[in-house]
């Protein structure tokens, strides 16, 4: 009876940390955004917390070749909202994540918001890349959106947000 006892906790515990391991990882679909709003899914973006940070495995198409922004928004939203007068592709998504109001923009290893991600880079065939951040955990980008601009980013402030210009792709992290 009681190595009966011991093999059901030993089984339990088991189960309990395949549980905590699969809650490490979510899917994040992706969808190209315009001043129109939410269009079709062009990918994914499997999102993975780990003791090095998170991780962003993205799989897009349809984005054009060269550097593409990646960040992490404010709000779990990426329909087109208003923004100085005229409409702005995810805009709902708001801003940069920066928990600490750093407000500036110095890439993912550097003391900027918490928003920065590297650096996405696609070819004909699109985006097939890791990246990971290595200052954020899975809860910081639980329920946020995560976005891809048309440009690459330079990590500071000149021109805005690192020249990453215009949102083309957008998705939201599910809370967790």
């Amino acid at each position: 009876m009681n190595q009966s006892l011991r093999l059901l906790a030993g089984a339990g515990a088991v189960m309990c940390a395949a549980t905590v391991a699969l809650a490490q990882q979510m899917t994040v679909d992706i969808n190209k955004v315009s001043e129109s709003g939410v269009g079709e899914k062009i990918g994914t973006v499997t999102v993975t917390g780990g003791k090095q940070g998170v991780s962003f495995k993205v799989a897009v198409t349809g984005v054009g070749p060269g550097q593409h922004g990646f960040h992490v928004h404010e709000k779990g939203d990426c329909k087109a909202a208003t923004k100085d007068g005229k409409m702005e592709a995810a805009g709902a998504a708001g801003p940069h994540y920066d928990p600490e109001a750093k407000k500036s923009h110095k890439g993912p290893t550097r003391a900027g918001h918490k928003g920065d991600l590297p650096v996405l880079k696609s070819d004909a065939k699109g985006i097939n890349q890791t990246v990971t951040a290595p200052r954020l955990k899975l809860e910081d980008v639980s329920g946020r959106a995560l976005v891809i601009h048309e440009g690459g980013d330079n990590y500071t402030d000149q021109p805005e947000n690192g020249g990453g210009k215009g949102r083309i792709a957008c998705g939201v992290v599910p809370k967790g």
